[in-house]
């Protein structure tokens, strides 16, 4: 999942985790994407919601490790790896 839109942190909504959030009441079909020391949040791990037709959103979950934002993902969804054409800074993707 390429980062085609960019998006600035200072106009992020932070959350906590997407635990207590209905997330299909924000997006059709919720996609989570982890990124690793993006421009905006160096040395941070930033987990972002996307809708499944490439839109980021604004919101996001920012901690200091991989276990930490994986953590504030539901149980219900699945782990891909990243694909060799998304940006370097990706680490993985729920859906």
């Amino acid at each position: 999942m390429m980062m085609k839109q960019l998006l600035k942190a200072k106009d992020d909504i932070r959350l906590d985790d997407f635990l207590k959030i209905k997330l299909s009441s924000l997006v059709r079909v919720p996609v989570i994407v982890i990124y690793k020391n993006q421009k905006d949040y160096p040395d941070k791990y930033v987990a972002r919601l996307w809708d499944i037709k490439n839109k980021p959103t604004h919101y996001a979950v920012v901690k200091d490790t991989l276990e930490e934002v994986r953590e504030a993902i539901p149980s219900g969804m699945c782990r891909m790896g990243p694909s060799s054409k998304d940006d370097p800074v990706i680490v993985e993707t729920w859906a």
